[in-house]
């Protein structure tokens, strides 16, 4: 870590540990002073290590690489269609057939989605016989952590959109 402070190097790492954490949590969790650990953050920044990101008047702290990461997750999950795709393949593989009842959706809709989701590595596409079984390539809990932590205003959306659509294959299951 180029000729680095132990102190900045020991906020890198906590960084790198805990992406996406709050400025004041930063603080707090390595009892640094505010005007101490400004100093280190914007050092960090001006050298590319680091990127902050301002939402709902927080500063969220994430490592530079995280964000390229997730970049085609953090796409895909701004498309209404296709995080509703997302969440029904966290309950497991699916056909397109199956997604398109599931969601109401015509195959000509799932196959346009399918596609970028396919191009975007963020599924698996396994041909069995003449269906296409889909699996996501994310697991859940990354998923929800890059939805929190860069789209924090769509979590109420999305938790409940969840809450509906596990409502709604529960009671097509029951019937």
């Amino acid at each position: 870590m180029r000729d680095m402070t132990e102190t900045r190097k020991r906020i890198l790492e906590y960084i790198q540990k805990n992406p996406g954490i709050t400025f004041r949590k930063l603080a707090e969790e390595l009892n640094l002073g505010i005007g101490n650990l400004q100093y280190h953050l914007n050092v960090l920044e001006k050298n590319g290590l680091i990127k902050s990101k301002k939402v709902g008047g927080k500063r969220h702290i994430f490592p530079a690489e995280f964000e390229r990461e997730y970049e085609a997750l953090l796409r895909v999950i701004s498309n209404k269609t296709q995080r509703k795709i997302l969440l029904l393949l966290a309950t497991g593989s699916k056909t397109q057939t199956e997604i398109a009842k599931e969601l109401n959706l015509t195959q000509a809709t799932i196959n346009y989605h399918m596609k970028i989701l396919n191009e975007n590595n963020i599924v698996e596409r396994e041909r069995d016989g003449k269906n296409v079984i889909y699996t996501l390539k994310y697991d859940i809990n990354t998923i929800i952590r890059v939805i929190s932590e860069y789209r924090p205003s769509l979590w109420d959306k999305l938790s409940d959109n969840l809450i509906a659509l596990l409502l709604e294959i529960g009671g097509r299951k029951n019937d």
